[in-house]
């Protein structure tokens, strides 16, 4: 029987979702611990001692049990538009960033124990984390193109990742209805007005999305408890004596863990030793110091996610890094007041959305929220607010997007 193939390939986790003329289903994938999971954590480990690349949650199982002895790689998907990033070297080998992709879906391929075949539709944001023109999207749609193919899949079709959304909603049906599809990723949010239905594939009345997603907000709880805590703020005196402050992007740096681990280059260690040794607040920068050179960005980010995650059930919670003595006890008045100004401007996207359809708010029937970020109860209520909370609607926010992308596949190979 023939096999329909669905990739969502995200910033933070990866699905494959198989379709038959029976049905859709996701593949069980080896999470924490080898026990199945329904997505991957997007993250290659490269072990110098055993010159192995590891995927998934193995890698980052692999680099805690190395305590960092290795490198990590993980966020690759928000390099796909940068022209300034193209290839890093790893323990003597230069990659490009379509081997690195490549090397990932190889190995996505192989944990998933089902045979995916050469063609499949695949998911895109409807704009690319760093993306500014129409050069930086046909740039990260060429780089995925090309590791896709090196990966084995010479029939691709890119579809946007919430029409896969929808497409999940729409299975759900038995009439038709003016859907919104908000997609909250881990490095972008993307909005579709789609009508969807018994009587129709899909019509897209309108599209949009921007550079901005569930990192955006851990970036925001870095910003105000872990940054102050790490040195942010305070001054140094340099070779002549002179105070001098602490570089701010050091610090804008800790807000993404995949540019966190470039702090660890050569000449910004250098750096660091001499803002240590003139440092007028040692002890935090002494933590700054340990954080980058001991390799604590997932220790870090995990911390970071745990206490979001936290906050979108309480009204408070406890963050804690116990390696560097962080500690802080955010209430959720707070987190949502520092994600605020991400707020206003997913709003925007949304207010242009509608505007370029000719839609009022008034005429959608139902907005399907999906993706981690849209379990954030800010988020919601602005989507409330808006749309009014009855017609709100979501599930499956994790793998909607996969499950739609191979119901996709069916009807564009089949």
């Amino acid at each position: 029987m023939d096999a329909y193939v669905g990739i969502d390939f995200g910033t933070t986790n990866s699905a494959i979702a198989v379709a038959t003329r029976d049905g859709v289903e996701l593949v069980s994938l080896p999470g924490p611990g080898g026990a199945p999971a329904p997505t991957w954590r997007t993250v290659l480990f490269f072990d110098p001692a055993e010159r192995t690349v590891v995927a998934g949650a193995a890698a980052i199982e692999a680099y805690l049990d190395t305590e960092g002895d290795g490198r990590l790689i993980q966020s690759i998907k928000s390099y796909l538009a940068s022209a300034a990033f193209s290839k890093t070297s790893i323990f003597g080998r230069t990659w490009s960033i379509e081997e690195l992709i490549a090397a990932y879906l190889v190995a996505l391929r192989k944990a998933g124990g089902v045979d995916l075949g050469r063609r499949a539709v695949v998911g895109r944001p409807v704009r690319y984390w760093g993306a500014e023109t129409a050069d930086d999207d046909a740039r990260a749609v060429g780089r995925m193109r090309r590791a896709l193919e090196a990966a084995g899949f010479d029939e691709v079709v890119f579809e946007l990742e919430p029409l896969g959304a929808a497409a999940r909603y729409a299975a759900r049906l038995d009439h038709d209805e003016l859907v919104l599809v908000a997609d909250f990723g881990g490095g972008t949010s993307d909005f579709s007005l789609v009508r969807v239905g018994a009587h129709t594939d899909g019509e897209v009345l309108g599209t949009g999305g921007l550079g901005l997603g569930g990192d955006s907000f851990d970036a925001r709880l870095i910003d105000a408890i872990v940054a102050p805590q790490v040195g942010r703020g305070t001054r140094f005196r340099d070779e002549m004596g002179a105070e001098t402050p602490v570089p701010a992007w050091l610090f804008h740096r800790l807000r993404r863990w995949h540019h966190l681990s470039f702090l660890k280059a050569a000449e910004t260690l250098r750096l660091l030793e001499r803002i240590e040794h003139g440092s007028l607040a040692p002890a935090l920068i002494e933590r700054l110091g340990r954080l980058i050179r001991d390799d604590l960005g997932l220790s870090l980010h995990e911390a970071v996610v745990a206490t979001k995650v936290a906050l979108s059930g309480a009204d408070a919670a406890t963050f804690g890094l116990e390696e560097l003595d962080l500690v802080g006890a955010p209430r959720r008045a707070e987190f949502e007041a520092w994600i605020a100004p991400d707020l206003d401007d997913i709003d925007v996207v949304l207010d242009r959305v509608l505007a370029d359809a000719g839609v009022d708010a008034a005429d959608v029937d139902r907005v399907f929220a999906t993706g981690g970020s849209a379990l954030v109860p800010a988020v919601r209520r602005r989507l409330a607010a808006r749309f009014g909370d009855a017609r709100l609607s979501g599930g499956e926010e994790l793998t909607s997007v996969c499950w739609g992308l191979a119901a996709r596949a069916r009807t564009l190979f089949g």
